[in-house]
């Protein structure tokens, strides 16, 4: 029992760094990216309906910030101001079209690595599956890496405290992750099992990332600056190598 799932973890991690997971990760944090790129075009349309960002403001704030080029920005932010509306109600649309293609893409990458198709309802996957993995990309991720960095400033009883919660913050919403795509090929306590397989692999890899961050701050602030989107895009398709690489695992097994 211990040696077939040795075999099998070591399977997952050949998979992982010599197969074809490598692949689709990429292709799952392209289309992250996309995501991200959009959400953050349709929120900054919407953030100039909020009072406290008034025209007025913004235009102040550019002022000051690029004295030198605050003319040329401001006529070109009048502009798109004028047709906030319109922008508002199409980077919408844009957002959610590349939000439905990421949860495609996911269905898709794990039809691949299990090496079987994955039938979901047409309801499914256009309304709830898209903003269930928004959420959990943003909340698994983000929040995961944002408590790895959080752990190396904190005092030790409190990072202990931190790595205790990690599970219980976590595992649920993972679970749930998997469950959806692998409910009719694998059983609940497999589901489980790649839940938490994947769990190990993510602390790991924060871990080892939030070492490596730490150290490139306290050598040179400005290697940290320039490094940190590079360290993040790494980062995310090792992320994702590893959620892929535990549906591996689990399919070795079943």
């Amino acid at each position: 029992m211990i040696k077939s799932r040795l075999l099998a973890l070591f399977y997952s991690l050949k998979e992982i760094f010599l197969g074809d997971v490598s692949l689709y990760a990429s292709a799952l944090t392209l289309r992250f990216l996309m995501v991200i790129s959009s959400l953050l075009l349709f929120l900054g349309f919407l953030a100039s309906f909020f009072p406290f960002l008034s025209q007025e403001k913004i235009m102040q704030v550019v002022s000051q910030l690029t004295p030198r080029y605050g003319e040329v920005l401001i006529n070109k932010l009048l502009k798109i101001y004028k047709h906030r509306e319109i922008g508002s109600v199409f980077s919408f649309f844009i957002s959610y079209f590349f939000l439905v293609s990421y949860a495609k893409a996911f269905a898709k990458a794990i039809s691949r690595v299990l090496k079987e198709d994955i039938k979901l309802k047409e309801t499914l996957l256009w309304v709830f599956i898209p903003v269930y993995l928004l959420g959990f990309s943003f909340f698994i991720l983000v929040g995961s890496a944002v408590l790895s960095l959080l752990q190396s400033f904190i005092p030790k009883s409190l990072s202990f405290a931190l790595i205790l919660s990690k599970p219980l913050l976590f595992l649920p919403p993972i679970y749930l992750m998997y469950w959806f795509f692998l409910r009719n090929t694998l059983k609940p306590l497999r589901i489980l099992e790649t839940s938490v397989l994947f769990l190990v692999f993510l602390m790991l890899l924060n871990f080892v990332f939030g070492k490596f961050f730490i150290k490139l701050i306290s050598l040179n602030p400005l290697y940290a600056v320039l490094g940190s989107l590079l360290s993040f895009l790494v980062w995310l398709e090792l992320t994702f190598s590893f959620l892929l690489g535990a549906v591996v695992y689990a399919k070795k097994l079943s």
